[in-house]
């Protein structure tokens, strides 16, 4: 057996492939769902109103599920997976939307009649974790 570092060669990983978020039977919402965010002290920079992209079920590393959503390899480098539903949300009315990370417990229903979720092409940023 070979180390390829002592013959000159260097075995470079750039992503963790691509996968598909396993689905969530189990989430209170679903995605194009118009929701507010609770007023917490851990929640303040996030706006007060937003819609589902996608719910990401307990176990499963929301920076997986936001690479699958836009179509674009798995980073190596993730967040602790959560042990509780998470959803990945965007502001409805911002362009490019910025994602956002938060549990089942900090969204609450709006009332409001929601959207009609497309393909997403391109989320701006890294996600904020709530």
């Amino acid at each position: 057996m070979s180390n390829p570092l002592l013959l000159g060669k260097v075995i470079e990983i750039k992503d963790a492939g691509r996968g598909e978020t396993p689905d969530c039977p189990d989430a209170k919402f679903k995605p194009g769902d118009l929701v507010n965010v609770r007023r917490t002290k851990a929640l303040a920079s996030f706006p007060p109103q937003m819609v589902v992209l996608k719910a990401v079920p307990a176990g499963f590393p929301a920076d997986y599920a936001l690479a699958d959503l836009v179509g674009q390899p798995r980073p190596l480098m993730i967040s602790a997976p959560r042990r509780c539903i998470t959803y990945i949300l965007c502001e409805a009315d911002k362009e490019p939307a910025k994602p956002y990370v938060a549990r089942e417990s900090d969204l609450l229903p709006s009332g409001k009649e929601g959207f009609t979720i497309g393909t997403v092409s391109y989320v701006s940023g890294e996600a904020d974790a709530g």
